[in-house]
Parts: C-alpha cells; structure tokens; sequence
C-alpha cells in the first residue's frame, strides 16, 4: 500500500472515530430515577450520581481551569472540595445548573451544562478544564441530573 493511502485513511478512521464520539448518545439514568447525593471526584473528573448509596450513575466532567488544587478564595479558578448542599438555578447561562452552596452572589460555583453558545461541543469540552471553578457537563447530562435530584441535594466534592 501506498503512504498517502495510508494517510488518507488514517485521517478517514479518526474523523469517523471523532464523529462516533461526538453522536453516539450517554443516557444514563432510567426514566423517572431518583438521586439522592452527588459525589465529584475532581482527580478522575467523574461525577457519581447516587440513590440510597448505590451508584446509578457515572458522567465525565471538566473543572477549573487552573488545575486540580482545592479552591480557596473567588475567583481563583479552581473547584472547591468538601460538603454542601445544592440548590437548582432557573436563570443561569449555562442551560440548567445547580449551585453548590455558597460562595457569594456574583460567583457561584455550579453544576451546570454548556449553554447554548457552545452546546454544540457535547463531549468535546471534557477535553480540557475550562470553567471558572465550576462543574461542566453536557446540556443533556445536566438534564437529566437535574430532573432526578431535589434542591438541598447532597453534593461531596473530593480531590
């Protein structure tokens, strides 16, 4: 076989793969299904949905964007570690959120979506920490956590 066809379908086989990745859909919980804590392990970039202490889901997230250190102060661009309750935000930029307690008015630290200015990057985002201390998922994973927890949700973060 010839180099530039191996090339060339090198770069068919990653652009197939690359789509594959981008389409093929993660729905993890079952209609209707309850959680009852939130467990963010910001060393794995995973976040466990739990019910009664069985786990019931796993999603992929990106965190702050200046690494894995634990938050210290607003602003810092780091996710905090620790226990807290959460609170389901209706207005939000980031198409559905979830505060993680408190850390002031104008700089919340949240569970939240991509919003709709970049929506269109689905699982693309997890590819780098890119938030402001916060936790980002899919529009369609961030649906379907927030459907399924209540307000004052149990969310412990760890490093």
């Amino acid at each position: 076989m010839r180099k530039s066809t191996i090339f060339w379908l090198s770069i068919l086989i990653v652009f197939l793969g690359l789509i594959g990745y981008y389409c093929y859909p993660e729905s993890q919980l079952k209609d209707d299904q309850k959680a009852d804590k939130i467990i963010i392990n910001k060393s794995d970039h995973e976040l466990l949905l739990y019910c009664k202490e069985e786990l019931i889901a796993t999603y992929k997230v990106s965190l702050g964007g200046n690494g894995l250190n634990k938050k210290t102060r607003q602003g810092d661009s780091l996710t905090p570690e620790g226990r807290f309750k959460g609170k389901k935000r209706t207005q939000t930029r980031y198409h559905r959120a979830i505060a993680v307690g408190q850390w002031g008015d104008c700089c919340d630290v949240l569970i939240h979506g991509l919003g709709n200015e970049y929506g269109r990057l689905k699982r693309f985002h997890r590819w780098r920490d890119w938030t402001k201390g916060c936790v980002a998922l899919t529009n369609e994973e961030i649906d379907e956590i927030y459907k399924a927890v209540n307000n004052n949700v149990i969310i412990e973060i760890n490093p």
